[in-house]
This record gives C-alpha cells, structure tokens and sequence, in this order.
C-alpha cells in the first residue's frame, strides 16, 4: 500500500478512503434496513441486555417502550399477541393477586405489587412471539448471558476494590460503590413522600443491583444458559467468550458471598456434568475450574476459614462479622428463627393459612415484628411467602405456573444434541431460580421477577419451535417437516 501511495500519490489514497466510506454506508444503511423492518425484536434483546443493568425505577419504562414498539409493529402487521398456555395461568394467579386487595389491611402495596406482575410479563409475551427460530431464541440468551456476566465483572471489581482498600493498597475513594447506584438512588428516594432507605454493602458486592441477594439470583438463572452457549459454541473465538462469561457470573456469584447461591452453582454444574459427560465432558470440565475456584473459595471466606487481610489489619478482620465467619452462622439461625415464626402464624391464623392477608410483603414484616419482634421484611422463602400473602389458594396457583412450564419443556422431543443441551440448560436454570427461593425471596424486586419471565417466555418460545413428535414414520418426518415450513414462514 506504501508503495502504491507513493507512485500514484494522493489519488490512491483518496480512492482507498472513497471505498472504506462507501462500505461503512453500505453496512450501517443494511443494518439501519434491518432495524426498521423489525424494531420490536432489536427493542426486545436491548431490553433484556439493559434491564439488569439500569436502576429498577429506569428499567421498567425501557420494557414499556419496548413493548409499545412491539404492539404497534404487531398492529400494523395485523397481528395479535399470543400469551400461550402458561401466560393465562399466570395470569390467573396475578388476577388473585389483585383481587386479594379486598382484604388486604395495606391496599395500595398489594395493588402496587400487583401491578408490578402486570408490567413485567410484558417481557415474557414479547419473547414468545419474537423468538419463534432457533437462532433467535439463542439471541435472547446471549443477551441475558451477556448482561449477567458484566453484572458479575462488575461484581469482582467491587469485591476486589474493597479488599485492596482494606490491605491498604488503595484509597477509600477509588473503591467502586457497591451497590452501583447508591448515590443515585439516594437522591431519588430522598424525592419520594415515603422512605426508602439504601444500604452500603461494603463487604459483599451487588454488581448494578442493591442487594448483593439480587445479583446472587441472576447468577445462579444465568449459570446454566451460559454453559449452553459453551457447549455450542461453533468456533474457538466464542468458546473463548462464552468461557469467559461463565469465569465472570462465577466470580459474580463469589463476590456475593451468598452461600445458598453458590452451592446451587455447584449442584446446576454437577448436574450438567452428569447429564452431558459423554459428549462434552471435557469443556463441562474446563468450566469447573472457575466455577469450583470462585465458589469455594466464597464459601470459605464467608465463614472465616481464609482472609486476604494482612497481619496489619487483623483487627479489623477480628470486628467484621461479615468476614469472620461469625454473621453467616447468625444468618442462618436467623432464617431458621423466622421460618419456624411464619409456620407458627400461618398454622394458628385460618384466614391466612386458606387466601392469606393480601399480596405485598408490607404486612409480613409488619407481623413478624409486631408478634416475633423481628425486624425483617419478608419470610426468607418464597413458599412460606407467598402463603403468608395469597394462602394455600396463592401457593397453588404458582406451583400449577411452575409444573406446566417444566410440562412444556418435557414435551419437546430431544433427538438432537442442540435440543438436549437446551432443554436441560433452561430446565437447570428454572428449577435453581425457586431452589434459590427457598433461602431468600426471589421476588423481591423487578428484576429478579422478570428473570423468572425471561426464562418462561424461552420455554414457550421453545415449545413452539421445536417439535414434540418422535419420528418414527415417514407421516411423523412430514408433519416436524410442516412445522418447520411453518416456523419459517410465520418469521
């Protein structure tokens, strides 16, 4: 190129510049085309990219853009928006939700929660009928994957930067805030005419959530999707990437120093191991050596068996029962103390042991303060939770959501390798999420409440795409033929 430029001086140069312009006009022309031929699905996966980044009082007005895009492009095409099988019984149970506000002694906390339900399946409606193909419903993930992994960097650094500020290696001020938006949060909250307070979690990170329970949550549903996306990775450069996703979330999960998480980590890994060692036990191998590292060592500095304090600071170790092991025995006698608490009321109350005292965490708290003088604001469970808000009717109205999403994904015929790392991926996914809910609340918060939709509007996603007939005859192979034309042409 040098040597052109100086026989044929500026000209060559300027018709190389000429070239580079028009191809760069060509690309971002082609992927402008894209965008407005199909705006609701380019919404849909920034949605679920930005969602878990944002604060929770921004998040939800992107889902509700996204969703007015969706719905106009759904009109204008003469559409209508499907909400399958389990979205009517979701709704079903979101419907009780509201109608227990009539005897809810808080009304406008159990409509507001409600109405948070309401908002949020929008996301799952939205997947359902946007990732109608397989290479869509990967796009999602990796969208999600994607966010859960810079949550967890995000994580490490905060974890990090704490410990070199208290080995004396760096100044307070360059510690990164943990949670991400506590200042900012501050400041919003200080508007409102009630009060909510934001903690400082000095010792535990939370990545771009407030409470480091929260990024726990995302990194025990993200876990299993990213080890899908490993699996199938097609070319070295991603498998390097979707590696580099999974050392992420584990270290995310590590720097949560959530002992529950990191255990069902463990067991979502062993699972997948088990599941798939014939075929690919090597990378699922390769994948335990930052899961294992990252997980046990968290679990070891939660109760004090290691330290990265220096002889200097032994003192401060000493005091900090968050990093002396101390806290983590107080937390798990405290669990116990307001479980056995939550039975007692619920066993000695009919009324909410049968509809519950209406949906919101508001009277829980209340109740386990006033009656248990316990200062906590939910019951740690979310079985025992949502008895305690909607009842016996309420509990099984969530389980016959939880039993006919798991149905959903059973029907589909694994005859593949791609079906089957999938199928058990999200099936790992989903379970962990309410085996997770049995130590905390899982839904505590938006995000982790549109978790629980993203991966339900994947499952109807997949039902719908992949086929659920065994071939075994030429009739069987025309009909998965037919639905595949389908798919394809819906698309």
């Amino acid at each position: 190129m040098l040597f052109r430029s100086i026989i044929y001086g500026d000209f060559y140069m300027k018709e190389r510049l000429k070239w580079y312009v028009n191809r760069a006009d060509y690309l971002l022309g082609k992927a402008r085309l894209k965008f407005f031929d199909n705006p609701a699905w380019y919404w849909l996966l920034g949605t679920v990219f930005l969602f878990f980044l944002l604060p929770e009082y921004i998040s939800p007005f992107i889902l509700f853009a996204a969703y007015i895009i969706f719905k106009r492009q759904w009109t204008r095409e003469g559409r209508l928006a499907k909400v399958g099988t389990v979205g009517k019984v979701e709704m079903i149970f979101m419907a009780y939700m509201l109608i227990s506000v009539l005897w809810s002694p808080n009304k406008l906390d159990t409509l507001g929660c409600a109405g948070l339900w309401w908002a949020v399946i929008l996301m799952q409606i939205m997947i359902y009928n946007l990732a109608r193909t397989k290479e869509r419903i990967k796009k999602v993930i990796t969208a999600f994957v994607a966010s859960a992994a810079l949550n967890g960097l995000v994580g490490a650094i905060q974890i990090g930067s704490y410990a070199l500020w208290i080995n004396g290696k760096l100044s307070q001020s360059a510690v990164l805030t943990t949670p991400y938006y506590r200042n900012l949060d501050a400041f919003i909250y200080d508007l409102l005419p009630f009060e909510i307070s934001t903690n400082m979690w000095s010792s535990r990170a939370s990545g771009f959530f407030s409470n480091p329970n929260l990024l726990a949550t995302m990194m025990v549903v993200a876990f299993p999707l990213a080890i899908y996306l490993f699996l199938n990775a097609s070319t070295k450069r991603t498998s390097v990437i979707y590696f580099s996703a999974i050392t992420c979330i584990a270290a995310g999960m590590a720097s949560t120093l959530t002992r529950a998480g990191s255990i069902i980590m463990l067991i979502e890994w062993a699972v997948l191991f088990v599941i798939h060692i014939k075929k690919n036990g090597k990378k699922l191998a390769l994948s335990a050596i930052p899961t294992g590292i990252c997980t046990v060592l968290a679990l070891l500095t939660r109760y004090g068996k290691i330290t990265v304090l220096t002889s200097a600071n032994m003192q401060y170790w000493q005091n900090n029962q968050m990093l002396n092991g101390v806290e983590a025995l107080q937390s798990s006698e405290a669990h116990f103390n307001i479980w056995r608490n939550i039975i007692d009321y619920i066993s000695n109350h009919i009324n909410t042991l049968i509809v519950g005292n209406g949906f919101g965490m508001e009277e829980t708290g209340k109740i386990l303060f006033s009656e248990y003088g316990l200062n906590k604001p939910h019951a740690h469970n979310f079985v025992l939770e949502i008895w305690m808000e909607l009842g016996i009717v309420g509990l099984i109205l969530l389980f016959i959501v939880i039993a006919i999403t798991i149905g959903k994904l059973l029907e589909i015929n694994s005859n593949n390798k791609l079906k089957i790392t999938l199928t058990f991926a999200v099936v790992t996914s989903f379970v962990g999420f309410f085996v997770f809910g049995l130590s905390d609340y899982i839904f505590n918060s938006p995000k982790q409440i549109i978790m629980m939709m993203i991966v339900i509007g994947l499952v109807q996603a997949m039902s719908y795409v992949y086929d659920k007939t065994v071939i075994k005859t030429p009739k069987d192979l025309e009909t998965v033929a037919k639905q595949d034309f389908d798919n394809i042409i819906h698309q």
